[in-house]
């Protein structure tokens, strides 16, 4: 049998990058891509994190000369290391798909696993993954997958919220940040490929509305900002 050795951290020009620089990598380019603020709070809201221990890792980081800061508190990728962040995010989704198409792990747990078997695919099971899940380019959650070699630039369509009423909405893609907002969205039926339609605010409500299979439902905004997809 072949002998495979867990990927705990590899090393590139001279800089280890362990776990906790991966994850850090990979949320900077995920906040980037959605256009959100790349602050030293917000990484340590996105990383549950303390902020002292963000504000260590942009040091670290800024002199291996893998991110730069820039105005406002905000730090962004270098080329190097969004190069890093893009080999991370593959290896993340790969595994979203082998546990949901494989395991079949519920929705709202896949996240939190994948978060830990991302650090531990190396580049030859890595090949073997893609390989064996058919060369996927979508996570359950529709998030492309970067591909193993060239560029790759993240787009994100826009929300539900800003959808136009009474108009059908495909859903593309939902963040999955949150395991409770997926339970909610997996109980209203409501994942990537699914049409749905974006309805009239109620009256002197702040719910968003929504019609699924000609039902009527409702959900906060803030969960309608976390799905993305398309108005016909």
């Amino acid at each position: 049998m072949p002998n495979f050795v867990m990927r705990t951290s590899s090393e590139c020009c001279g800089f280890l990058l362990t776990a906790a620089v991966e994850d850090y990598l990979r949320a900077v380019f995920c906040l980037s891509a959605r256009r959100e603020t790349t602050s030293t709070s917000a990484l340590a809201r996105y990383l549950e994190l303390a902020a002292p221990t963000v504000s260590g890792m942009h040091r670290r980081l800024a002199a291996a000369g893998l991110i730069r800061r820039s105005g406002h508190h905000r730090v962004i990728l270098t080329a190097y290391g969004e190069r890093h962040a893009v080999e991370v995010l593959r290896r993340n989704r790969l595994a979203k798909v082998f546990l949901a198409e494989f395991l079949g792990m519920p929705w709202d747990e896949i996240g939190a696993e994948a978060d830990v078997l991302e650090h531990a695919i190396s580049p030859r099971l890595e090949s073997r993954l893609t390989t064996a899940l058919g060369n996927p380019t979508r996570d359950p959650y529709g998030n492309p997958i970067p591909p193993a070699t060239g560029e790759y630039v993240e787009s994100w369509p826009g929300s539900l919220c800003a959808a136009a009423p009474c108009r059908n909405f495909t859903v593309e893609r939902v963040t999955d940040d949150d395991s409770h907002v997926l339970r909610l969205l997996a109980g209203l039926g409501i994942h990537p490929g699914r049409v749905i339609a974006r309805a009239d605010a109620t009256p002197h409500s702040r719910a968003l509305c929504v019609e699924i299979d000609g039902h009527p439902h409702e959900m906060t905004a803030a969960v309608g900002h976390l799905v993305f997809g398309r108005a016909a």
